[in-house]
């Protein structure tokens, strides 16, 4: 790399079962969020939303004792591999047309929005810091980044390396200013 870090390809190893846990806590987060809004004016799909979340509340699928193993697993990718931070991408694809979106049923957002940005849910569900930076554009001239992630409080470290992304390209200041 240009700045002069050294790179290594790593691959964190996913457990199966961080799946149900990550859209459990999705669907969680949004109906402990809702508690103090007039849930009647919402709109169908996010009412849905919101009583899956209740329901896996219930149903036992958020579990603290399997955030905490894989946040215990996340921080010993970096321990075991001497790396100072990951590097994965931003998206997984395209983003999706923002027109009908809004009008789009539960079902047909929730795949959208989990094949499109599957990459960052589990770091956020570890608690890990974690930055997206953007570092070129794609050939229909929108912007493409890459998430950058690290232990605990590799804050400092993570905004580093994102001013370093930032000056190596030139582009990002003529594209955003």
């Amino acid at each position: 790399m240009q700045a002069g870090h050294d790179t290594v390809a790593a691959n964190p190893r996913y457990p199966q079962s961080l799946a149900l846990g990550v859209t459990a806590t999705w669907f969680a987060a949004a109906y402990r969020e809702a508690a103090d809004l007039d849930i009647a004016a919402l709109q169908p799909r996010t009412r849905r939303h919101i009583q899956l979340g209740k329901w896996a509340l219930r149903s036992g699928l958020v579990r603290q004792a399997q955030r905490d193993a894989w946040r215990e697993r996340s921080i010993g990718f970096f321990a075991d591999r001497s790396v100072d931070l990951l590097l994965t991408p931003a998206l997984a694809a395209a983003p999706p047309p923002a027109e009908g979106y809004s009008t789009g049923s539960w079902r047909r957002n929730m795949n959208v929005s989990v094949r499109y940005a599957p990459y960052a849910a589990p770091w956020n569900v570890a608690g890990l810091p974690a930055i997206v930076v953007p570092v070129g554009l794609r050939p229909d001239g929108l912007p493409v980044g890459v998430q950058l992630v690290g232990p605990p409080d590799s804050e400092l470290l993570l905004l580093a390396v994102a001013g370093q992304f930032e000056v190596l390209n030139p582009w990002q200041r003529h594209a955003f200013g």
